[in-house]
């Protein structure tokens, strides 16, 4: 989704340049490589090795392999990722893990008590552990709060095609779906893009996503990775 998808990477990226900030650039120096396709992981680890970097994180659970391959080929480099862990842990790699389906079932409750069509829309990146947890805790939220409402979920199969995130929430909100929570990357800006055209609602991710949509985004499910 890139270093400025406004949600996923954005968020893990701020939270280096706070370091930066808060440390002094003449104490530590940040960067990013950004991966437009699979076979680009492992290049880009290795690129950061040769740079020897100190420590590198494997943004996003799609890095696991490049990680426990390089971290075995380096065992002097300490190594961070996010949202996937192994059987057998590494020792040079610390797994930042989060509880995704309790902020997701936390806007589940407010879609329940909000929706005013009694349907809303979920819309996930791609299927897998770390959406599903999205999804499950969304769907058992809004279930808690409105036990007769319908709760729509489609699967994008991507994190970067926003146009695709605004065309499913467009049909999704022809259903009558009035509040869609995206966990989708980039694939969320074109949802939340429709939301402002069709005058409906969205629920962010992420990080605090209110600002690209003030008056339609009634929530975020804040992820919280610059923290972490």
């Amino acid at each position: 989704g890139g270093v400025n998808d406004e949600s996923f990477n954005q968020s893990a990226w701020a939270g280096l340049e706070k370091i930066k900030k808060e440390y002094g650039e003449d104490k530590v120096e940040v960067k990013y490589l950004e991966s437009k396709q699979d076979a680009e992981y492992v290049p880009n680890v290795e690129t950061l090795v040769e740079e020897e970097t100190d420590l590198i994180i494997g943004v996003g659970y799609k890095l696991a392999d490049a990680i426990e391959e390089a971290s075995k080929n380096y065992p002097e480099i300490e190594f961070a990722l996010i949202d996937a862990s192994y059987k057998e842990q590494p020792k040079n790699v610390t797994s930042l893990l989060f509880e995704d389906n309790v902020s997701a079932y936390l806007t589940g409750l407010i879609a329940g008590k909000m929706t005013e069509t009694n349907k809303v829309g979920f819309i996930g990146g791609m299927k897998g552990e770390v959406i599903d947890r999205f999804d499950y805790g969304f769907r058992s939220g809004f279930e808690a709060a409105n036990p007769e409402g319908e709760v729509s979920v489609q699967y994008a199969n991507s994190y970067t095609d926003s146009a695709l995130g605004k065309s499913i929430a467009n049909q999704m909100h022809k259903n009558w779906s009035d509040i869609i929570f995206s966990a989708a990357g980039a694939v969320g800006i074109g949802a939340i893009e429709a939301a402002k055209e069709n005058g409906k609602k969205a629920i962010g991710v992420d990080q605090d996503q209110n600002k690209l949509a003030p008056e339609n985004i009634i929530t975020s499910a804040m992820k919280n990775i610059d923290v972490a």
